[in-house]
């Protein structure tokens, strides 16, 4: 089969555009790791993944913002188009509790790639004494039925960590490991694995740096 590359790399900066939650934890088994990209204080590494062809991006950045305002733009699922692209039909299938959630989110492929869509577990937890925030998405490939030409992500996690440096700065880590499932071969993921996570990033930092999130309704995460 013949692949168009700037529409597999189209494909795959939207797949990763969904999972903007990071960590420094080695939870999936990630070594061997290389820096790929580092431009305007954003860092992005591609590690080797044991078992899988797929690799772990790892992104590490600051942000000019607070616990409560980089919370409430994650919770915010009605309005995530507002800095990730290709995403339609976003919802919330069920509300478990204020900090734990379950989403669905179809990406818009381009075409002749089939739409891809994502069922995530969303958990939020902070730590009482140091309040760093934590943000896990777990896949949950099985938790509806496949719609009909929409190809079903097998598999994608990502950790999330928030680390208060002061009242109004915050540094971020991010780790993901996704399998975008179909017929996408793992080396031509890999090969455009780098991209879009650093522009989601740049994306929502620059969306917090406008002061647009409102955090007035966050009182379950406390600031710095």
């Amino acid at each position: 089969m013949h692949y168009n590359l700037n529409r597999i790399s189209i494909l795959y900066c939207v797949i990763i555009l969904i999972f903007h939650f990071t960590s420094t934890n080695n939870v999936y088994g990630q070594e061997n790791c290389e820096q790929k990209k580092n431009e305007e204080g954003i860092q992005v590494y591609l590690c080797e993944t044991s078992g899988s062809p797929f690799k772990t991006v790892s992104v590490n950045f600051t942000a000019k913002t607070t616990l409560k305002q980089y919370a409430a733009g994650v919770l915010d699922i009605a309005n995530i188009t507002k800095w990730q692209t290709n995403i339609i039909n976003q919802y919330v299938l069920k509300t478990i509790n204020e900090k734990e959630l379950i989403y669905y989110c179809e990406v818009d492929a381009p075409w002749p790639i089939a739409h891809r869509d994502l069922i995530f577990r969303f958990k939020m937890s902070q730590d009482s004494t140091t309040k760093v925030l934590t943000v896990t998405l777990k896949q949950l490939p099985e938790y509806i039925p496949v719609k009909k030409d929409i190809v079903r992500v097998p598999k994608a996690e990502s950790i999330l960590t928030v680390t208060p440096l002061s009242e109004s700065k915050v540094k971020v880590n991010y780790t993901i490991h996704v399998d975008p499932g179909g017929e996408v071969p793992a080396f031509i993921v890999n090969l455009f694995a780098v991209q879009g996570p650093w522009q989601t990033y740049k994306n929502y930092r620059d969306l917090l740096s406008t002061g647009a999130i409102s955090d007035s309704e966050i009182d379950f995460i406390e600031n710095y």
